[in-house]
């Protein structure tokens, strides 16, 4: 993926919660201590006892079972033996299994979520386009495709879809889960819309309910080449030398980058989807019928989102990592700043910075309060932040 299309290093500060990095305090910690007050962390990097036969590639997302095993899902390196997307660690970080050589090369989006007694992992694929349902060993339960049932998304000869016959670019990236079974998909790295569906049971094959969001509408070239579709604005450009206009805010109901989602049950009476618009570089909140209510600030490109005790974690592209309280206010900003740190695709891990994360992608908190956290970097990196106030 390039930096282009990841909107790579958006200018702008990051809310007003500056990062706490500390070398050590009365923990004696030989590691780094990020956070501050009740938000306090020691800084584990590549964490879990990875076998010798398996390299990380971009390290996507994360997620825990309830028997406490951490699931990283990979792209693979380039030159791993082992074409395995999905590492489980125990708790402890010792290697359990590994499997899903089928999403090599568009492992993205994870997420893992008991229904009944049954624990099942959902995954994005955003290279081969699909979203698929599969047991905690990776046995499918369905799998699907393009949209074909949505009119926007529409294609082949006769289409009146926006992309026409060749219909419009899907590359899904995350995936929300409401109690009911409902969820959304958003199409991140594609034409950057969202996808609500709905399922009748556990195993049963899903329905599309509604398709909304998408870029601005791209208008027509004046003089030159346009910007593409998604872009995120026009083409054209300022005067050679003049400084390019500031763009206003981009309207609550259009995306750039729908990257991450989440169902917030934070109030059980009133659900909220949360939508991670990265390339707007906001979190736009959302009625679970798909009508947008506000924005919450204070993020530069959020990534995705996962709850624990009232707290969000959302790992940020743009460096740090971020924690918010029940009124979505960020209490703390960690790992931030990428000074001395090498580019995202060193294949030399001895040069990353301790104490500071490249380009956080994915974060849970897991079932104690620690953070795991995992980055878009071309060899991966698994970061363990031990709860330690």
């Amino acid at each position: 993926m390039s930096t282009t299309r990841r909107s790579f290093l958006v200018a702008g500060a990051v809310g007003a919660v500056a990062p706490f990095i500390k070398g050590a305090d009365k923990t004696e910690s030989k590691y780094p201590i990020l956070g501050d007050g009740e938000h306090k962390y020691e800084c584990i990097h590549d964490w879990g006892e990875l076998p010798s036969n398996i390299k990380y590639g971009n390290t996507h997302s994360v997620s825990e079972d309830a028997q406490g095993h951490i699931y990283i899902h990979h792209t693979v390196y380039k030159d791993s033996q082992s074409p395995d997307s999905v590492v489980v660690f125990d708790e402890k970080g010792k290697f359990v299994r590994s499997f899903g050589p089928m999403f090599r090369g568009g492992a993205h989006g994870m997420h893992l979520r008991k229904e009944g007694k049954t624990e099942y992992l959902y995954f994005c694929d955003e290279k081969h386009g699909i979203i698929t349902k599969r047991t905690l060993k990776g046995e499918e339960v369905w799998t699907m495709g393009y949209p074909q049932g949505s009119p926007i998304y529409q294609k082949g000869p006769g289409s009146t879809g926006p992309g026409g016959a060749a219909g419009l670019n899907y590359r899904p990236t995350n995936i929300a889960i409401a109690p009911n079974g409902d969820f959304w998909v958003g199409d991140g790295y594609g034409s950057y819309y969202m996808f609500h569906y709905s399922v009748a049971s556990p195993t049963a094959y899903p329905q599309l309910v509604n398709v909304f969001g998408g870029p601005a509408p791209t208008p027509a070239p004046a003089g030159g080449r346009g910007g593409g579709r998604g872009a995120g604005g026009p083409g054209g450009g300022a005067p050679a030398g003049a400084a390019p206009a500031p763009r206003p805010p981009a309207p609550i109901e259009q995306m750039n980058n729908p990257h991450g989602n989440m169902v917030d049950l934070r109030d059980p009476a009133k659900p909220i989807l949360l939508v991670a618009d990265r390339g707007h570089g906001r979190i736009v909140r959302y009625t679970l019928d798909d009508k947008p209510i506000d924005i919450v600030d204070g993020t530069r490109q959020p990534c995705h989102f996962h709850e624990l005790k009232g707290n969000i974690v959302v790992p940020d592209l743009a460096g740090p990592v971020h924690i918010l309280d029940k009124d979505n206010k960020v209490v703390v900003s960690m790992g931030g700043g990428k000074e001395g740190n090498p580019p995202r695709t060193t294949d030399d891990r001895s040069k990353f910075v301790p104490g500071q994360f490249v380009n956080p992608h994915g974060a849970i908190f897991d079932h104690t309060g620690n953070i795991f956290v995992v980055e878009w970097v071309e060899i991966g990196r698994v970061t363990k932040l031990r709860k330690v106030a």
